[in-house]
């Protein structure tokens, strides 16, 4: 199903898979439910709004997403979870509105029961890019090029020029070392994920000590276990970095938050509005 900036189309040529034909001069979010529910939309909007006003975009009110996006989710009736991928650009600018995608999340047990496979990328993060990390715009250009290299891997692993681990091109990036849950700080020059703030909030309320410093690749290829957090899929393990690093996956620690997650964030009101 597609939003049109107008309103939903039930029958479309586009699909999800076309996403790219609308980026270029834009910003967009990735949202997905629980139980048919928006999670975390108003920290979504908050990030949107962020990088929509750095590109001097105009972006829709708050209750006007809300509201199209919750008629949405009626309209596409799914028994699924969904996720919707929104987009803003210089044509829907012009309006206020936004592009929206939506598509089922089939969600896949094996991931998170047997983990996933990591290439480390041979690019760096230049240190002073000219569009801020926290702008979710493909104006910055490495993350379709590097995910398109590195597409036979479940993601790619990017370090800045200073040889420090920061993120993927999809997700966010925790290491367990030693019992203690370690994850880049945003200063690395990473993404300010919503899902990676939710798990940080998770672990704080399971007291685990925790560290957000930046990490070297040898801390990185020697940890006990790592685990990736992304909108889509929330918690996966890593049980493998390419040639030959093995983790456990998932690892007691790993599997405990995988166990936790949903229970936590149905319970905490600030991620449902």
């Amino acid at each position: 199903m597609f939003y049109n900036s107008k309103e939903w189309i039930e029958s479309t040529e586009y699909k999800s898979e076309d996403f790219e034909i609308f980026n270029g001069y834009s910003t967009y979010e990735t949202i997905r439910t629980y139980n048919k529910n928006l999670f975390a939309l108003n920290f979504h909007y908050e990030r949107l709004k962020k990088s929509a006003i750095f590109l001097g975009l105009e972006f829709p009110e708050y209750n006007k997403l809300k509201e199209t996006l919750l008629e949405g989710v009626k309209k596409f009736n799914c028994k699924e979870d969904i996720r919707i991928k929104i987009l803003i650009n210089k044509y829907t600018s012009k309006n206020k509105s936004f592009y929206a995608f939506i598509e089922p999340i089939y969600e896949v047990d094996d991931l998170r029961e047997s983990g996933v496979v990591l290439a480390i990328s041979r690019e760096r993060k230049p240190k002073n890019p000219v569009i801020p990390y926290y702008v979710k715009t493909s104006l910055n250009g490495y993350g379709l090029y590097l995910r398109q290299k590195y597409n036979v891997y479940y993601d790619a692993i990017v370090l800045n020029e200073f040889g420090y681990v920061t993120e993927g091109t999809k997700s966010n990036l925790f290491m367990v070392s030693a019992g203690v849950i370690i994850t880049p700080p945003l200063s690395a020059g990473i993404l300010p994920g919503i899902t990676r703030k939710v798990v940080i909030d998770l672990i704080k309320s399971f007291n685990i000590d925790f560290e957000e410093r930046n990490i070297e690749l040898w801390e990185l290829l020697s940890a006990d276990e790592i685990f990736l957090t992304h909108t889509s899929a929330g918690i996966v393990p890593v049980r493998r970095i390419v040639p030959n690093f093995t983790f456990n996956a998932p690892g007691i620690t790993t599997e405990t938050l995988i166990n936790y997650w949903k229970d936590f964030i149905i319970q905490n009101n600030e991620y449902w509005d």
